[in-house]
């Protein structure tokens, strides 16, 4: 009996094993999530609606928005998700 409950037991451990989601800037996840705070963007790349739908995990920005978070500004990729945040470059010290 014991040996059944620890058979269970692994058995909803493995089940329940957290996978990170996807950072800021990566593809979103086969079921289109995120990590927290993030949102998935659908955009067509440089071919347009001939071109694969492409995505990406993002904080939306410009117009309407709420703007970015401290330590990020908002960017346009064009060609690609539109206006995001991204992390402000640190410059280097002489």
């Amino acid at each position: 009996m014991r040996a059944f409950a620890v058979i269970v037991l692994l058995l909803v451990a493995c089940a329940t094993t957290v996978v990170a989601k996807p950072k800021q800037g990566e593809p979103c996840d086969a079921n289109g999530k995120c990590a927290h705070r993030l949102t998935c963007v659908r955009y067509r790349g440089i071919a347009g609606a001939a071109g694969p739908e492409l995505t990406s995990c993002e904080i939306k920005c410009g117009e309407g928005t709420k703007g970015c978070p401290s330590g990020q500004a908002c960017i346009t990729i064009a060609d690609g998700p539109g206006q995001v945040c991204r992390p402000v470059a640190k410059k280097a010290n002489p």
